[in-house]
C-alpha cells in the first residue's frame, strides 16, 4: 500500500512538518490510534496480513516525529513496527537510525519501505530492501512514495509490480512533489501539497483518487506539525488529520500534550474520530 509521505523544516517559523497522504484498497478505513505518556502514532495496516501492525506514522514527546512508506510485499515484518521502535526508543533522527541500523546488523528484515525521520534541525530517509538500506540526509526536506531512489531496485520493483504504470506513477508522485516542495515556506504550501492533482484526479496525483476496480485512494492525511521552542526546550506539538482525500475534507487540529495523562488522551480521541 504505497503512500505518499515527507517532511520539511520551516527556519523562519521555528517548526518542523511531517505529512502523510495514507493509500489504501480498504473501504470504510477506520484509524486505530496509539497514545500513551511520551509518544502519539496511528496504527499501520500489514500489506501481506491486512493486519493491525506497528505505527504508520506518528511523534514523540522529543519532537521526533516519524511515518513510512511501503515498497515491497515480503515474508517480513512490516516497516511499520521499525517506526513504532524508533518512536518509542529514539530521541532524534540521528538516534532513530541507530536504532534502524542496530536492527538490520543483528540480521533483522522487514518489508521493503522507506522510513521518514524528522527532528527540529535535521531529517532524513532510511530506505530499506530486504538485509540492505540506504540513506539520505537533508536539513530542508524529503519525500518519498512506492519506490526507492537511491538502491538499486527499479527493476525487481518493475517486475513485482507487473506493470511499468504502476513503477511510473510512484516515480511522477515523487517528482511533482519535488517541484511543489521546493516552494514550500509556509505551513499552507503543504496542505497544498498534499492536496494536489497536478494536470489530472488519478494514481499519479498527490492526492490519490480511484478510478478502477483496485486502485488505491487517499483515505487519510496528517500534517505533525512540531514547534521546537529553544528556551523551554519542551516542543509544541499540533496534528492535522483529513479523512479521506484531503481536497475536498477539512483538516482537524488537535494539540498532542506530552507527558499525557487518561484525560488527554480521551480529548485528543475524541477530536480525531468527531466528523
Amino acid at each position: 500500500m504505497p503512500s505518499f509521505a515527507g517532511a520539511v523544516i520551516l527556519p523562519d517559523e521555528n517548526r518542523t512538518l511531517l505529512f502523510k497522504n495514507r493509500d489504501l484498497r480498504l473501504e470504510e478505513h477506520r484509524d486505530e490510534l496509539f497514545y500513551d505518556v511520551d509518544c502519539f502514532g496511528v496504527r499501520g495496516i500489514d500489506a501481506v496480513t491486512d493486519k493491525v501492525s506497528g505505527l504508520a506514522v506518528g511523534v514523540n514527546r522529543h519532537g521526533l516525529a516519524a511515518a513510512n512508506t511501503h515498497v515491497r510485499n515480503t515474508e517480513d515484518p512490516s516497516c511499520h513496527i521499525l517506526t513504532e521502535q524508533i518512536l518509542m526508543f529514539a530521541k532524534d533522527a540521528e538516534d532513530g537510525l541507530k536504532l534502524v541500523a542496530e536492527h538490520l546488523q543483528k540480521g533483522r528484515k522487514y518489508q521493503w519501505g522507506n522510513l521518514i525521520l524528522a527532528d527540529s534541525d535535521s531529517m532524513l530517509v532510511i530506505e530499506i530492501a530486504g538485509s540492505e538500506h540506504s540513506v539520505e540526509w537533508s536539513q530542508r526536506k524529503v519525500l518519498r512514495t512506492g519506490h526507492h531512489i537511491m538502491l538499486d531496485t527499479e527493476d525487481a520493483l518493475r517486475a513485482e509490480m507487473g506493470e511499468s504504470e504502476i513503477y511510473e506513477a510512484s516515480v511522477k508522485r515523487v517528482e511533482r512533489g519535488y517541484d511543489l516542495i521546493r516552494q514550500s515556506t509556509k505551513i499552507v504550501d503543504t496542505f497544498a501539497l498534499l492536496k494536489d492533482h497536478g494536470t489530472s484526479q488519478g494514481q499519479e496525483s498527490i492526492c490519490r483518487h480511484a478510478w478502477s476496480e483496485g486502485d488505491l485512494a487517499t483515505a487519510m492525511s496528517y500534517v505533525i506539525e512540531v514547534e521546537h521552542n529553544k528556551e523551554s526546550g519542551k516542543p509544541r506539538v499540533v496534528l492535522h488529520v483529513a479523512n479521506g482525500n484531503p481536497c475536498s475534507s477539512e483538516y482537524r487540529s488537535i494539540p498532542l500534550v506530552f507527558p499525557a495523562d487518561e484525560e488527554i488522551m480521551q480529548r485528543a480521541t475524541h477530536i480525531y474520530f468527531s466528523e
